[in-house]
């Protein structure tokens, strides 16, 4: 199964939130001030735009392929600049512009990784900060979508670049001061609930990937457990960062 994001933005925009502690990282690592550009490569519905704008007041732009995603961020971000573009090419953004570009989970969607980030390369202004958040592959093992969906497992490895491989590429990229590390975001007691609606809504296109019988079993597997226990999830960003 594909997604076309134009027909689900509705579905997306119900299942994605932001994170406070990650923008705040994001803000405080890369300096943004009022003054600052700050563009979301993948930017789905506006929802981490939203929390920077609210947090800076800074120039916040965006850039997705899907019209239809783009449509509900200008509906939810009145301030910002949305605009439909190649993540691999951004020919539609201006040159050494940016102080901060983010993108969550959303490398696993770009093909040519190392063209992506040496356009991202182009658009940052001097000394300027990219920061990528992207499960590592030990990190995605350790998911709870892979206990209760274990089919969704292989097809994640296989399409999600490890921390090695993107922090190989700002390095060839030659982007400055390359680190990674991860956020540890608390723990959501709930999680059983949640998890059943997103993977019900395919609210992640991890479950376009699998079978609708295996998506029922594995709801049946968290219903079982939470007549025993409460399915916790303990939250963590993983993130690769480099400088201009």
């Amino acid at each position: 199964m594909s997604y076309n994001y134009d027909e689900i933005c509705q579905i997306y925009d119900d299942v994605r939130e932001a994170d406070f502690e990650i923008v705040k990282f994001m803000v405080d690592k890369a300096g943004i001030t009022k003054e600052s550009h700050v563009l979301e490569v993948g930017c789905g519905t506006g929802n981490y735009l939203k929390l920077v704008h609210n947090m800076t007041k800074s120039k916040i732009w965006g850039v997705d392929q899907s019209l239809g995603i783009l449509s509900k961020a200008r509906e939810k971000c009145c301030d910002g600049k949305f605009i439909q573009d190649d993540a691999s090419e951004l020919l539609n953004l201006p040159n050494s512009t940016f102080s901060l570009v983010f993108m969550v989970d959303v490398i696993h969607h770009i093909k040519d990784i190392d063209k992506t980030f040496e356009s991202i390369k182009r658009i940052l202004k001097d000394n300027g900060t990219l920061i990528v958040f992207s499960d590592s592959h030990e990190h995605i093992r350790n998911r709870l979508t892979s206990k209760y969906f274990p089919e969704t497992l292989a097809p994640e490895l296989k399409r999600y670049p490890d921390t090695s491989q993107l922090t190989n590429s700002l390095l060839s990229n030659e982007f400055r001061s390359v680190e990674n590390g991860i956020l540890e975001l608390g723990q959501d007691q709930n999680y059983g609930a949640k998890l059943i609606d997103i993977a019900t809504k395919r609210g992640y296109s991890m479950f376009g990937l699998i079978s609708h019988d295996e998506i029922q079993k594995g709801v049946d597997r968290i219903k079982q457990d939470m007549l025993m226990h409460p399915v916790v999830y303990q939250q963590r960003a993983c993130y690769v960062l480099g400088k201009k």
